[in-house]
């Protein structure tokens, strides 16, 4: 499936513009990632292809269908999905009580619920041993693992990822970075917003340079050598 951003204009306050005439895209089975300085846009591009933010300007296609006025929770059902930055695990609840948040798209279907939890713990057999445990007993890893998978279980063909790694060990963070590979190559579109250029940046078939709220530059990642390395080297000297 692939997903489609054209013109986008975003500002949080006034005239004050954190987009400006933004466009991308991410083709299908292929890792996009947006990389730039903080305060680039990056996140905000998420939030608004995910319908959190209403662009002033600018429409979102995904599979070739215009959902710019649908709402997150049908662009869900439409087969894509968020997972923010900041850890969003209900710490309270049960991993699998997690898990079931993930499905609430088809929530009254219970043998496809059911589906859903046998095909998530069959891919984490982590989560299967502490599905009866509080979530925000889980290791830092262990919460962002679930929250890939309550994002996977309708089965989403398009996943949004912002900065999926951040605040975690080096161990842990190679396992997640490959887990998104392993999404990639059975066919999902990712894209990617991250700070970790090293990691990420290999890993990825295609990337956007924010700058300032504009894409700056863009290009397969495998070409962009010497021009990448210069453009990351401007931001610390900035």
């Amino acid at each position: 499936m692939r997903l489609e951003a054209r013109d986008l204009t975003v500002s949080y306050y006034g005239d004050i513009y954190v987009l400006n005439n933004v466009s991308m895209q991410a083709a299908e089975g292929r890792i996009t990632t947006l990389i730039g300085p903080n305060g680039a846009g990056k996140s905000t591009l998420l939030k608004t292809i995910f319908g959190y933010l209403k662009p002033r300007q600018g429409r979102v296609f995904l599979d070739g269908q215009d959902i710019t006025d649908r709402s997150p929770y049908e662009r869900v059902a439409a087969g894509l999905a968020y997972i923010a930055q900041e850890h969003a695990v209900f710490p309270t609840m049960t991993v699998q009580e997690n898990l079931e948040l993930g499905a609430w798209v088809f929530r009254h279907d219970r043998p496809a619920v059911r589906e859903a939890l046998a095909r998530i713990y069959e891919r984490y057999p982590i989560l299967w041993e502490r599905r009866d445990v509080a979530a925000g007993s889980l290791s830092g890893g262990e919460q962002r693992m679930l929250e890939i998978a309550r994002a996977l279980m309708p089965d989403p063909q398009v996943l949004l990822v912002d900065e999926p790694t951040a605040g975690l060990a080096p161990m842990v963070a190679h396992a997640i970075y490959r887990e998104i590979e392993k999404l990639r190559d059975q066919g999902k579109t990712v894209v990617l917003v991250d700070q970790n250029v090293r990691e990420a940046v290999p890993r990825s078939d295609y990337l956007y340079v924010l700058e300032l709220g504009r894409v700056k530059s863009e290009g397969p990642a495998a070409e962009m050598g010497q021009d990448l390395r210069a453009i990351v080297a401007a931001w610390v000297r900035a």
